[in-house]
């Protein structure tokens, strides 16, 4: 790249900050641009500036004093002698010389940040609990890997500011005022075609350190434990929390819930789907797909391909861990634990007869199967996506490109589980203890509703909907 290429692209990168950053707090961009008017009209500056800076002052240090939170659960040599000389083997091989910290922490991430210890300059790898006690060795060495990969590819402060005024640029969304989607949407598209070819040498990277079906793996599994880690997890620890107390088998529990055959086959298909349905180019690391194909062939280094880095005091870390994820919710100061696997099933699933309640009320209808009749309808009719957002305005208030996955979402999750309670008070079993879409029919088969009403919606054709009608046993719901 000659200099005049490479200044023309960093000038592009600041803008592309700077109009993030705007567009990321539309109210102050309209507090400036009224500015900017009075001063056309009134041939007066001095007194607006000291009017704007103070807002940009407001808005702006934060993006550029960032620091991350501190968490977890230091981890010494001595007391964790395996991961410690794992990761320091890492980062020899990858040639990452500064002084490093490691601690664990509970949830399934894992990153590398800058940190300052004694007020020298540090770098500090916080890995999940969940992924050091399901990957094997090689695969925690692949992940480590890449995060001291990414590092030293994107450490660079023009990279570390658009990285967050992306991130507040997302966060935006929510918002009530918020900039027009469209331009959202271009400047999401703009940063991430930056930011990717990142995201890939990093993975290439951590190929070339730990070999190819490491980070292949890895990838894989952590996307599976993640998912499941929210979707499950995080369940468990607020409805316990509601009653003061506290899942003290939580990873346990996850280690069960993911050995099932039907959740992380269904884990892996939803992240699947999230990753060719980003309607505003939303994802800052590529699909899954294209990041294993564009792995390049490394065979694996000295690592334990077979099973997990051993944990010295692992009792103690899930300990830690489980309270820590319990201190984040609204609990007793002195929470009861309580065994997750002697819990009944159906003890944090929403009360299916809520859920037809609501459906029943939304389509007007006295019976749970008529309900489900008038759904199976709005779809053969195509008008599903005003019946989802009757049953849950917010998604009528997302960002138009947002709003058909998330109607989708909400007609698939209701219809899914009227169906399901309906056919299990009809006397069909779960499949799962795990799940309540999967069940058993009467010829000894399995039905997975929620794959069945995903594939109606997408179908437009209702039939297998209709089919089951006639097998509903109805309860009272009112």
């Amino acid at each position: 790249m000659s200099p005049a290429t490479a200044r023309l692209s960093a000038l592009r990168g600041w803008m592309l900050v700077a109009a993030m950053t705007a567009l990321a707090h539309p109210a102050v961009l309209l507090f400036g641009l009224a500015v900017l008017a009075a001063v056309a009209v009134f041939r007066d500056w001095v007194p607006f500036v000291w009017i704007v800076l103070p807002v940009l002052a407001f808005n702006v240090i934060p993006l550029l004093t960032h620091r991350p939170r501190f968490t977890g659960h230091a981890v010494r040599p001595a007391d964790e002698p395996e991961l410690t000389t794992l990761v320091r083997q890492v980062a020899e091989r990858l040639g990452f010389g500064f002084p490093l910290l490691a601690r664990i922490v509970a949830e399934p991430e894992v990153a590398v940040l800058p940190t300052r210890t004694s007020g020298f300059r540090t770098f500090t790898l916080f890995l999940g609990l969940p992924l050091v006690r399901r990957l094997t060795a090689a695969e925690i060495a692949a992940l480590v890997a890449r995060e001291f990969a990414e590092e030293q590819h994107a450490g660079d402060r023009r990279t570390q500011l658009l990285l967050r005024a992306r991130g507040s640029l997302v966060a935006s969304i929510e918002n009530r005022l918020r900039a027009p989607a469209v331009l959202v949407e271009r400047l999401l598209r703009a940063s991430r075609a930056r930011v990717w070819p990142l995201v890939l040498a990093a993975d290439a990277d951590a190929a070339a350190v730990a070999g190819t079906p490491a980070i292949r793996g890895a990838l894989v599994e952590i996307g599976i434990i993640d998912a499941a880690f929210h979707a499950l997890g995080d369940t468990w620890t607020e409805v316990l929390g509601e009653d003061g107390n506290y899942p003290e088998d939580l990873y346990e529990a996850l280690d069960a819930a993911l050995a099932d055959p039907y959740v992380a086959p269904r884990l892996a298909a939803a992240a699947t789907a999230a990753d060719e349905d980003d309607p505003m180019g939303i994802a800052i690391e590529p699909p899954l797909a294209v990041r294993l194909a564009a792995l390049p062939e490394h065979l694996g280094l000295g690592w334990d391909a077979s099973s997990p880095v051993p944990l010295r005091n692992a009792d103690t870390l899930e300990r830690w861990c489980v309270r820590d994820l319990v201190s984040a919710h609204e609990v007793p100061d002195e929470p009861r634990p309580v065994r997750l696997l002697d819990l009944a099933p159906d003890r944090f699933e929403a009360s299916t007869r809520e859920v037809a309640s609501r459906l029943m009320q939304v389509t007007g209808q006295d019976s749970v199967r008529a309900a489900v009749a008038i759904a199976a309808d709005a779809v053969a009719d195509s008008t599903w996506a005003q019946l989802a957002r009757a049953l849950d305005p917010e998604t009528g208030r997302l960002p138009a490109p947002m709003r058909a996955a998330a109607a989708r979402a909400v007609l698939v999750g209701y219809v899914g589980h009227v169906i399901s309670g309906a056919l299990q008070e009809a006397g069909w079993p779960r499949a799962s203890r795990w799940t309540s879409s999967v069940l058993v029919d009467p010829a000894g088969g399995l039905l997975d509703v929620e794959e069945l009403v995903e594939h109606v919606v997408d179908s437009g054709d209702p039939a297998r909907v209709r089919q089951l009608l006639p097998r509903f046993t109805e309860w009272a719901v009112r």
